[in-house]
């Protein structure tokens, strides 16, 4: 990239940042008729030009430019006011991006890297944060993710998978990771290649998944405690299941015929809580998150029908296996279905938990255990007529 400012201190303070995100490679420039020079002699992939120069100003430039018949992106940066007039010739020479001096520089590297790199950038629909933080690590990616929620806005940088460091207006490190993957519904934005100034983070994305989940339900348990504080229960609550009581369900149910893994899966969020079986070859929770992702978009396509139903199970037959997905919710609320496909719905609370027992088996195995789970149905369970809803078989 070719940045063309006459400040020395805004020239070298910008080269400096744009350096460092990891996309540009900066040449600077400090007027137009320098830029040209160093235009001729070297392959130049973008231009980032001020207006008011002295020599050779903005204007006068990127007129050359457009004499040259340049086609490259050019992004122009300037303090003074843009008037309409101004606007209409800089829209002329097809300039990608107007930024108003002071700037902001990581707001400046975004914008920079969307209008001149593109192809460098994707918005994130259709997955939760932690499933896509999961992928980042397995495909080994290094970038920045941008969440915003709420008027908030969050980044966290990715190093060859690894999470190295996140911030927020707030918070810098874990504190900032922790607050960000708490935000309800965020948007996400992915920005390939790019560079963190700090590397504050050294924990494994597993462990600061697992410690953010238990974070946010230590935080929904304070709530809870203070709701029935106000308003007393007609039921004890039961007690919660620690985590080394989780894992040995998920052994047992390990146990089955054929059985190659099995997670158990937070629905709102799509963060594992615990799995067993598995290997190197099969990531457990890449697979979890993929099953909470799913049952999500499922039951988006239950609500747009108008079904007022839930979802009892989905199965996913592939070459070699059966992939099987049981959502069920926490104690105490909600129905099958609720907490692991539709976080955040009225009377259902956002941290509830659908099981995902997801035995990647054989298809002999898989196929036994479906058979008696479906002749268990029709044993328990009386013929229904079209439209009526029953509840899921045990």
């Amino acid at each position: 990239m070719l940045l063309v400012e006459d400040d020395d201190f805004v020239r070298s303070a910008l080269t400096r940042a744009l350096n460092r995100t990891g996309v540009f490679t900066v040449a600077p420039a400090e007027h137009g008729a320098r830029a040209l020079e160093i235009f001729e002699q070297r392959p130049v992939d973008a231009i980032l030009t001020d207006l008011q120069m002295p020599v050779m100003d903005g204007l006068t430039f990127l007129g050359h430019l457009i004499e040259r018949g340049t086609r490259i992106p050019i992004a122009v940066m300037t303090g003074q006011h843009i008037t309409p007039e101004l606007a209409a010739r800089l829209h002329g020479y097809g300039i990608a991006a107007t930024f108003t001096k002071p700037v902001d520089i990581s707001a400046l590297a975004d914008e920079l890297q969307r209008s001149m790199t593109p192809g460098t950038v994707g918005r994130i629909a259709g997955i939760t944060l932690f499933g896509f933080l999961q992928l980042l690590e397995v495909e080994r990616k290094t970038g920045l993710v941008v969440v915003q929620a709420s008027g908030e806005e969050g980044r966290l940088y990715f190093d060859g998978g690894q999470l190295i460091h996140g911030e927020t207006r707030r918070r810098r490190g874990l504190a900032a990771v922790y607050e960000i993957v708490s935000w309800p519904d965020p948007k996400l934005e992915l920005f390939y290649k790019r560079a963190a100034r700090e590397h504050t983070i050294a924990e494994p994305l597993q462990h600061v998944l697992m410690e953010a989940a238990r974070l946010e339900d230590e935080r929904g348990a304070g709530t809870a405690v203070e709701s029935a504080t106000s308003e007393p229960s007609a039921e004890p609550e039961p007690e919660p299941k620690t985590r080394a009581d989780v894992q040995a369900v998920l052994e047992e149910a390990m146990q089955i015929a054929g059985a190659l893994a099995v997670a158990l899966v937070d629905g709102a969020s799509g963060m594992t809580l615990g799995t067993a079986g598995g290997g190197e070859r099969l990531n457990v929770a890449l697979a979890g998150a993929g099953a909470a992702d799913f049952l999500h978009a499922k039951r988006r396509v239950i609500d747009a029908l108008g079904l007022q139903d839930t979802i009892e199970d989905v199965m996913v037959t592939l070459g070699t296996q059966y992939h099987l997905s049981l959502p069920r919710p926490r104690s105490g609320g909600g129905e099958p279905g609720d907490g692991a496909a539709h976080p955040g719905r009225a009377g259902t609370p956002h941290h509830t938990v659908g099981s995902l027992l997801g035995p990647l088996a054989s298809r002999a195995s898989c196929q036994e255990v479906v058979k008696r789970r479906f002749d268990a149905q029709r044993r328990t369970h009386r013929p229904r007529a079209a439209g009526s809803r029953t509840s899921g078989p045990s």
